[in-house]
This record gives structure tokens, C-alpha cells and sequence, in this order.
């Protein structure tokens, strides 16, 4: 096997759905799922398109151990071991490194400020206890975790969230780009990740960059005469 290198390695960030998704699999003992393919692949590192490394934050693997408990009923500590395996999926992964401390990086991508402020204030409320994930902080967070960690790849079954900002949404509905710097971040769902990891194929910007007929920028509705 070639030896790894920086270029070769797949820089994979999830997004809490996805996380989500496969525990609930997994507790039902549901196989062949494009979250469990994606989780194995961080696991072991590697996947049939190379070495995989997790690219996570302290955020969100802390989200990650209060969804489980407010929403898979699992006691406290259980829930906290079970979010600790990603910081050993990302110290033990092909180029380890650590889960990052995001704390902004200059724009908020999801909102004003205090639009995050009262997204927290209403997640506190008793009446949206059911509710799975914050749709400004959780999501903000896994963006800004993504960005700062150089990730080649976000898996997120909410692509939609994600057009917003600096986005360049698509006519397929499972995929947006989010340019940053010099870098181009590809948003994809579970099944769009995890197919073409399972083809041997590496679907980041310079795949998209490669199919420009199968990725083509959402145009703009005409304005229809008055």
C-alpha cells in the first residue's frame, strides 16, 4: 500500500444527523446503511476510496452526548463514553489530530448573533425538548468545525440547511459547495458520500470540478413579466 500522505488521506467531517442515523441502525442491528458505511469508515480508518481521518470539534461531540441522552434515553456517562469514541476515531485516524475548539471564524453563517442567542434560549424550553437538533447552533457549529479543520468532505442528510451564506447550491438537491479561502468544502448527503467512497471514489471539489455536467450551479427563476 502507498504510503499515506497529506494528499491522499479523506478529510471527513458529520454532521450530528448522521451520527444520529447510525446509532439508531445500530441499535436495531440495521446493516448496509450509507451513516453505518460512513461511521465504519471513520472507525477504521480507512475506506475503499483511502484513509479516512475525522475531522470533529469539541462542540460537536458534546451536542452529540446530549442528543443521545435527551433522545436515545441513555443515562449520562453512557452517553458521554459513547460521544468520547470520537475523539479517539479523530487521535487515532490515518493523520491524527485532536477535535477542535471552534469559537467563530469571523461570520456567522447561520444567523445573526442574536438569532443564535434565542435559538438557544428556545432550545432550553420545556415545550422543544423533543426537539433533535438546533437548526442555527448545531448545524453553525458543525459548518465552522468542518472549515477550520480543512475538511474535504461534510456529510449531512440537511443539505438544504447548508445553502446559505457564501453556498453554491446545485440543480441536484444532494450536494452544495461552500468556498472558504482557498479551499472549497463539498456538502453532501449520507447516500452521495458514502456511494462513491464505496466506488473507491473520493467525491471532493476536484471530482465536482471534473463532472461539471453532473454538478451544474442552480440557476436563478426568471422573473416572470408583469
Amino acid at each position: 500500500m502507498p504510503a499515506i500522505t497529506e494528499g491522499r488521506v479523506i478529510r471527513l467531517s458529520i454532521d450530528l444527523n448522521v451520527l444520529f442515523a447510525d446509532q439508531k441502525a445500530r441499535d436495531k442491528g440495521v446493516r448496509g446503511t450509507a451513516a453505518r458505511m460512513l461511521m465504519d469508515a471513520i472507525r477504521d480508518g480507512t475506506c475503499p476510496a483511502g484513509p479516512v481521518q475525522l475531522v470533529t470539534s469539541v462542540p460537536v461531540i458534546e451536542n452529540w452526548a446530549d442528543s443521545m441522552r435527551r433522545h436515545l434515553g441513555y443515562s449520562r456517562d453512557f452517553a458521554q463514553e459513547k460521544a468520547d469514541l470520537l475523539y479517539e476515531y479523530a487521535n487515532q485516524g490515518p493523520m491524527p489530530e485532536g477535535p477542535r475548539i471552534v469559537v467563530g471564524m469571523g461570520h456567522v453563517p447561520f444567523g445573526t448573533e442574536e438569532q443564535v442567542r434565542n435559538s438557544i434560549r428556545t432550545r432550553a424550553s420545556p415545550k422543544n425538548a423533543d426537539k433533535l437538533f438546533d437548526e442555527i447552533a448545531d448545524d453553525r457549529n458543525v459548518l465552522l468545525t468542518a472549515l477550520a479543520g480543512e475538511a474535504d468532505i461534510l456529510a449531512t442528510a440537511d443539505t438544504d440547511l447548508f445553502t446559505k451564506g457564501d453556498a453554491v447550491a446545485l440543480e441536484r438537491s444532494d450536494v452544495v459547495l461552500y468556498p472558504f479561502g482557498e479551499r472549497t468544502l463539498v456538502v453532501g448527503t449520507p447516500n452521495f458520500v458514502a456511494y462513491w467512497l464505496r466506488q473507491g471514489i473520493i467525491p471532493d471539489y476536484a471530482f465536482v470540478q471534473s463532472r461539471p455536467d453532473d454538478f451544474l450551479p442552480k440557476q436563478e427563476a426568471t422573473p416572470v413579466p408583469g
